[in-house]
């Protein structure tokens, strides 16, 4: 048996048989992940149905009965309130407390200004609205009433002029590829979420194994074996590989079960099943190979550190980084087209995913990513195991 795979199992056989490791490392991300989104898309879903479903109060001056027909025709309901003794500062008080969600006031001769359009004298008249944007159901109640105003606008001079005052129709054709678009709500939330867990599946194991390990003294028992240290350093990297991406798969998980609530999808099956067994071969590749240059960053820096506590705080700007490129990605909705792109650690994970799951992958992009994560990851445990080789820094104090 290669000495690597007797450091491999000792490893590995670590986390799993502790049932508090197992729970931490692997089960919780994922279930934290999917109880996390799950009530952040209850709030959400609870907030927008509160506002939709508020009977708007209204206060108005001079109101059409034909427009006021406009906006109870509409599937919102209203309460009206005649407002023409408010003065200003009064609607703006009941406006900021919320007794009043809008103000609206027409002229005293709106409808005979309207009948007088063709006079010579004739001035557009004016409708005055008030309303507090930093109030959601006023907020939204503007929306509303300036939405039905439009409308009423519009038959006054469908009234006026008829059909004629139509310059041009207009036939619209939507292309859109369903499962494109939906693979797009994916990428603009996935690939950042994914490589944060990546990040952090990894720290909250790899410190401990070889930090400390230092720390409590036990390193030196494991160097005086037999093995070489260079088989020590590749049987923990290759174990916290492994148990990593078991963390990634339980975040993954989790988050595809918690994106329907989230987003507010009707049902998981119809948005996961646009992928195939190919894509998510290749998103399993991607999140490997990520993991492996991870764990080989988190490895080398807790070989470094003397203690888990500096092992942690040293790998925390590698993880910052790590959330920088995933948000400064996740906007852009479209992956990355240049070479050299994928050749960059991390930014390559972000940009493959995202071409992934919107179903616009390069194959030429994804080999450049391997060979290159992989030429990292040989340089890191090359280090470490320099490193392992040093008294000076396995024995430090």
């Amino acid at each position: 048996m290669n000495s690597w795979m007797i450091v491999f199992k000792k490893e590995f056989y670590r986390v799993i048989s502790d049932r508090r490791l197992i729970f931490t490392a692997i089960i919780l991300p994922g279930l934290a992940i999917y109880v996390m989104y799950s009530i952040m898309g209850s709030a959400i879903t609870g907030e927008v149905d509160d506002i939709t479903s508020h009977e708007i109060v209204v206060y108005h001056e001079n109101m059409p009965s034909d427009y006021q027909d406009y906006l109870t025709a509409s599937e919102r309901d209203f309460e009206f309130h005649d407002g023409s003794e408010l003065s200003s500062d009064t609607i703006d008080d009941m406006l900021g407390n919320t007794e009043m969600d809008i103000y609206i006031a027409f002229p005293d001769d709106f409808s005979q200004q309207l009948t007088n359009y063709d006079d010579p004298s004739y001035t557009i008249p004016q409708v005055e609205i008030v309303y507090n944007s930093g109030e959601k159901y006023s907020s939204n109640s503007y929306s509303v009433i300036s939405g039905a105003l439009n409308t009423y606008t519009n038959s006054i001079l469908y009234d006026r002029f008829g059909d004629g005052i139509v310059a041009f129709q207009s036939s619209i054709t939507d292309t859109v590829d369903e499962s494109r678009a939906t693979g797009q709500v994916f990428a603009s939330i996935l690939p950042m979420i994914i490589v944060m867990f990546l990040f952090s599946g990894a720290m909250s194991i790899g410190p401990d194994s070889i930090a400390g390990e230092k720390e409590r003294g036990t390193v030196a028992t494991l160097l005086v074996t037999p093995i070489k240290r260079s088989q020590i350093a590749i049987g923990k990297v290759i174990s916290l590989t492994v148990i990593s991406l078991f963390s990634a798969m339980s975040s993954f998980v989790g988050i595809l079960l918690s994106l329907p609530k989230l987003m507010n999808m009707d049902d998981l099956g119809g948005n996961v099943n646009i992928y195939g067994l190919s894509d998510y071969a290749m998103i399993l590749i991607v999140l490997l190979m990520t993991v492996f240059f991870i764990v080989g960053i988190v490895s080398l820096v807790s070989t470094y550190a003397k203690t888990i506590k500096e092992a942690g705080m040293l790998i925390l700007p590698f993880y910052f980084i790590s959330i920088i490129v995933g948000v400064s990605s996740m906007f852009n909705g479209e992956a990355a087209t240049e070479l050299w792109a994928y050749m960059i650690p991390i930014y390559n994970t972000i940009n493959l995913l995202i071409a992934i799951l919107t179903f616009d992958v390069s194959m030429i992009h994804l080999v450049v990513m391997i060979i290159a994560n992989s030429i990292y990851v040989t340089a890191l445990i090359y280090f470490m195991t320099q490193m392992f080789q040093s008294e000076k820094i396995m024995f430090q104090k």
